[in-house]
């Protein structure tokens, strides 16, 4: 009974972080239309949050517990996320030339993958990414990166004319294409979480002390009575 309570909670808990990243973009969005006007640009809420959750992402992947040899999967996984964030900030590299961010991303591409190649990783590295495949954490991400896809289709200009024609407004085509993005980092960031504690579940069990087998613990009563006689 405690175990499936147990799990009702995580089930529960898992709904409701849902429920608030969504309602939480939902609001980034309101903030940026309605309150400062932003035109969702470069500096607005919208924008600087989708990069924080890539940049969250990253880093929940890359300072997940991990066992020696274990680490190539995390390095790879945040590259993942660190090569988006790459892409996202572009407008901070488009002062230098208009594909400047290309390089941070190959930089940071190569050395995910470079590491996850060393000798004391790459034995592990397909097998952890195996298992990955095989928890909902990995259905999570396949779910955001179909949405991804899918905003960046919808928010073609070309297919917004068609639908507004001549009430074409830019705003509209990208409160859509930006509001589906943020939907898509919120349930990476979720997924990232649960990763991230369940890796420090796994390893505070692995940390924790074997209980004592009866032969053991028999062992001890008989040193304790001995020595009490």
């Amino acid at each position: 009974m405690d175990l499936l309570l147990k799990d009702l909670l995580l089930a529960g808990r898992s709904v409701l972080l849902r429920l608030f990243l969504v309602a939480f973009a939902l609001g980034m969005i309101w903030l940026d239309i309605a309150v400062f006007h932003t035109q969702i640009l470069e500096l607005s809420f919208t924008e600087v949050v989708q990069e924080l959750m890539l940049f969250a992402c990253a880093l929940l992947f890359w300072f997940a517990p991990a066992a020696p040899g274990h680490r190539g999967f995390n390095a790879l996984a945040g590259g993942f996320f660190a090569c988006l964030l790459m892409r996202e900030l572009d407008g901070l590299f488009d002062p230098i030339s208009h594909s400047a961010w290309c390089w941070p991303f190959l930089l940071v591409a190569v050395l995910s993958i470079r590491f996850a190649c060393l000798r004391k990783n790459r034995e592990h590295t397909l097998a952890d990414l195996a298992a990955f495949t095989r928890s909902p954490q990995f259905g999570g991400l396949c779910t955001g990166l179909a949405v991804l896809v899918f905003s960046r289709v919808f928010g073609m200009g070309d297919l917004w004319h068609l639908i507004l024609q001549g009430g074409y407004a830019r705003l509209a085509k990208t409160t859509v294409e930006e509001g589906v993005e943020l939907l898509t980092y919120s349930v990476w960031l979720a997924a990232s979480l649960e990763y991230y504690w369940g890796m420090r579940s796994l390893a505070r069990v692995a940390d924790a002390p074997a209980p004592k087998t009866q032969l053991e613990a028999g062992a001890h009563s008989s040193r304790t009575s001995t020595g009490r006689s």
